[in-house]
């Protein structure tokens, strides 16, 4: 084994520690990150390559493909003696809409949130809401809300307390992590099989975080935010990978 090679193996190593994987959620980011834009099907064949190539049993595998499938995230098909999957119409109308963050250049603006206070505890609050605490939250719906004090226009102020409720503890916990990892990546000498694994499981860590919070500028977070240094690292890493890792995707995924 070449020492880039074993480099390579040590990053994807450190990247499965990084959180408890579950596989069928890794599924989902290799099809949203490198099967969609390419026709949207894929062989189980190089599904199982790919996850395997991670440390992931052929075992866990087979049981996430059939999870996903029985819960209706994806479709398969055969073709002779080979499987195909596909994402269903359902695993696209929840996933395709998160990519817009996944891969954003920067986080989201204040423009367009309105701040809510009720008379009672919110019960029946919008979807996006996110919760600062008993009866206020803040939303992008623009639905009428009952007996509530609605509130539109520039913030002026974000508290502290404000903050570590948009920006939780176990979520900057996870930010900070995921920065120490990828500070330490070494990827130049990754093979092309290397390079997926790694793109993969970079925007897998990524996505797990980024899509736990609201999408807003970073003055809305605590001070020692990381998710901002996390979303500058990411772009350089799959900048880096990108070459070799389109190889393998674009060989493997036809």
């Amino acid at each position: 084994m070449t020492q880039g090679t074993f480099q390579s193996k040590q990053a994807i190593a450190q990247l499965v520690e990084l959180d408890r994987i579950r596989v069928w959620s890794v599924v989902i980011t290799i099809f949203g990150d490198a099967v969609v834009d390419r026709g949207g099907t894929v062989a189980s064949t190089t599904l199982a390559a790919l996850i395997g190539e991670m440390g992931i049993k052929p075992e866990a595998f087979r049981v996430a493909m059939s999870r996903l499938t029985k819960d209706g995230w994806v479709v398969r098909s055969r073709r002779g003696r080979l499987s195909f999957y596909q994402l269903s119409a359902k695993g696209v109308s929840v996933f395709g809409p998160a990519t817009k963050r996944i891969y954003a250049p920067s986080p989201g603006s204040a423009d367009g949130w309105r701040l809510v206070v009720l008379q009672n505890a919110a019960d029946d609050a919008p979807e996006d809401a996110v919760a600062l605490g008993g009866r206020t939250y803040l939303t992008k719906r623009r639905d009428h809300v009952a007996d509530g004090l609605v509130v539109s226009g520039s913030f002026v102020t974000v508290p502290d307390w404000t903050k570590d409720r948009i920006g939780t503890p176990e979520v900057a916990r996870g930010y900070t992590e995921l920065r120490a990892v990828l500070q330490g990546l070494s990827v130049a000498h990754a093979t092309p099989m290397e390079a997926a694994a790694l793109r993969v499981l970079i925007v897998h860590q990524w996505r797990r975080l980024v899509l736990r919070h609201a999408d807003l500028p970073l003055s809305f977070f605590p001070d020692e935010w990381q998710g901002e240094a996390c979303r500058a690292l990411v772009r350089q890493l799959l900048a880096d990978l990108a070459p070799a890792a389109n190889a393998w995707f674009d060989t493997e995924i036809p």
